[in-house]
């Protein structure tokens, strides 16, 4: 494992990429959780899975680069954005970005351009050094004005697939609608205008990390190992 400081967020706190395997692998992943920071179960599973694999040897002909938190303010904060108020999942360099929020609901702010945000660059970045063959952005299904159970969301045809063996290896439901817009989202850019396989694992807001990573936690194994 290698720990690598990728960038630093609004208020200049240090992200963090803990990259494992043979760079040279064919099938890459990227795996990015703490998107939101009123999220942290999304944060925190990718930490306990680090903590589980870090001495251990890593998966044969695989290359991994796992971000547990990509929005250090917005945890600390608690906002579903980051300190610019900008939800990083709208921020993204999609077709369907719009400078409108969603339903008006500031929450969903865009920002002023798409990847205006420090935090969205430095994905934008790992993708342009990186052909990761598959992109997993694990969230929690918290409220803010759109409710959807957890599930596992795809983006895509060529996703399908991930996606329904996540499902089997989770329980939980795939599906390709989350049942509401996300214009400049993360699986919009990568899944629908890269034509990259982009699943968003949505976990149950109501429980701890500890209880959904015992519950779930092969969705990192089967999202890094299927090619």
């Amino acid at each position: 494992m290698k720990e690598i400081i990728l960038g630093k967020s609004v208020k200049n706190k240090e992200i963090k990429g803990f990259f494992f395997g043979d760079e040279k692998s064919f099938n890459k992943t990227l795996i990015i959780g703490g998107i939101h920071g009123v999220e942290p179960q999304s944060k925190e599973v990718c930490e306990l899975y680090i903590d589980e694999i870090k001495d251990k040897p890593f998966l044969k002909d695989c290359f991994l680069v796992l971000i547990p938190c990509i929005n250090p303010d917005g945890i600390k904060l608690e906002t579903r954005g980051n300190a610019n108020g900008v939800d990083l999942n709208r921020n993204f360099p999609s077709n369907s970005w719009q400078s409108v929020p969603l339903a008006n609901n500031n929450a969903y702010y865009p920002g002023v351009k798409p990847a205006s945000e420090p935090e969205t660059q430095i994905i934008v970045n790992l993708l342009n050094k990186h052909n990761f063959k598959k992109i997993v952005a694990i969230h929690t299904n918290h409220t803010i004005q759109f409710p959807n159970p957890p599930m596992v969301n795809y983006d895509g045809e060529q996703s399908r697939e991930l996606a329904e063996k996540l499902s089997v290896a989770t329980g939980l439901i795939a599906h390709h609608d989350i049942g509401y817009p996300t214009p400049g989202s993360l699986g919009c850019w990568i899944g629908k205008d890269l034509k990259k396989i982009s699943v968003t694992v949505e976990l149950d807001d109501t429980k701890t990390a500890e209880e959904l990573y015992s519950k779930h936690k092969n969705l990192f194994e089967v999202g890094v190992i299927e090619s």
